[in-house]
């Protein structure tokens, strides 16, 4: 797995005048997150006010150049969020906008636009004993099955989803280092579901959840909207992404899940999560008790 070396501050910035623009990061309203270069077989996700990282296609490590000020916390925290899965799929690997629990027989993810609240219900059904696998990022390989990696996290939620959880509830960026955080696994694990959330709008708060399966030509479909890609340029890379998710969209089950947000009834959403998707603890944690 890659690694993260930040340069030294004292030392030359990184030139990247050379360099083509090939992707942009926006927030919803537009504003720039990132942006994505590439110049001489090198690719770049400059910051601004925080670092450039430079990664290759074919080295161990990726390099953070600062930006004057930049807090280490804030450069760890953009490599693990969100560099280091777009520079894995530079590799080979694909990624999705993603968080999964560990259950019995494998990685249940959940995807949705920010904001939705995929984290918050990974970390609910965390709570209840599932082991968190990813936090933001599920980076897998097309195998059969489709087999995700782990990769370094740490929860982070939103303060209205801290105050739902109460006291002890992690805030994100706690740790430095190329350490696992919390991560417990190391091994790969195939994806077993995959379920996409979204709410449903001018309802009444006590709306039933509803659930659905989706046919593979429609997760399909789905599925790309959530899909982190470097390099929209490149046709050849692209071709194998989308060859990559048609296979996904075959071989893993896709269901959706629309509900309504009502804190009140939080635990009742889990509910129906579970028992939708027939989540089972994995079979340790069981034969430990818990």
């Amino acid at each position: 797995m890659l690694n993260l070396q930040i340069a030294d501050r004292s030392g030359d910035a990184l030139d990247i005048s050379g360099c083509i623009e090939v992707q942009e990061w926006q927030t919803p309203d537009g504003a720039r997150v990132a942006r994505g270069l590439r110049a001489n077989g090198s690719y770049l996700m400059e910051w601004p006010n925080l670092a450039t990282y430079r990664f290759d296609a074919d080295r161990q490590s990726v390099i953070a150049y600062p930006a004057p000020g930049a807090s280490a916390d804030d450069i760890w925290d953009a490599y693990r969020r969100s560099v280091l899965p777009l520079a894995l799929q530079v590799r080979g690997w694909e990624a999705l906008h993603a968080s999964a629990i560990v259950t019995a027989g494998g990685l249940v993810a959940f995807c949705a636009r920010s904001q939705t609240g995929k984290s918050t219900i990974a970390f609910g059904l965390r709570r209840r004993g599932f082991p968190q696998w990813c936090d933001d990022g599920l980076v897998f390989r097309p195998d059969a099955p489709p087999l995700a990696s782990p990769l370094p996290f740490e929860a982070r939620l939103r303060p209205e989803s801290r105050t739902l959880f109460g006291y002890g509830t992690p805030t994100g960026a706690a740790y430095l280092g190329n350490t696992l955080g919390e991560q417990h696994f190391t091994e790969p694990l195939p994806i077993r579901s995959i379920c996409l959330l979204s709410r449903t709008v001018d309802a009444p708060p006590d709306t039933r959840t509803e659930v659905r399966s989706v046919p593979p030509a429609d997760a399909f479909t789905a599925l790309l909207t959530h899909a982190l890609e470097f390099d929209p340029t490149d046709d050849v890379r692209r071709t194998r992404m989308m060859r990559n998710y048609l296979d996904l969209a075959a071989a893993v089950p896709v269901v959706e899940l629309r509900f309504v947000p009502n804190r009140a009834r939080f635990d009742s959403l889990l509910d129906t999560v579970t028992s939708a998707l027939d989540l089972t603890l994995p079979e340790d944690l069981r034969a430990a008790g818990r």
